[in-house]
């Protein structure tokens, strides 16, 4: 089971930001926790207009997790959603 997290900054700066953590998951699999980070990602200007997500993360096992957790964004420059 997979846990989404995304990273959101105010646009313009990387001094603000928040880590939104997905209250739909858990995800079977990585893909599924890959495309809810997408779909935050396209909702956020609806709920936080001055905020961008800039990276993600999708976690296995929540309970291991320790410290900072690097995240990543990937994105092809044709599918961009938003």
């Amino acid at each position: 089971m997979f846990e989404t997290l995304v990273l959101v900054c105010v646009i313009g700066t990387t001094n603000i930001c928040h880590t939104l953590e997905d209250l739909e998951g858990p995800y079977k699999t990585k893909q599924e926790c890959i495309s809810r980070a997408y779909e935050i990602a396209a909702d956020l200007p609806s709920y936080m207009p001055n905020y961008q997500a800039l990276k993600y993360k999708c976690i296995k096992d929540k309970e291991t997790l320790e410290g900072k957790v690097k995240i990543q964004w990937h994105m092809k420059i044709d599918e961009q959603l938003y």
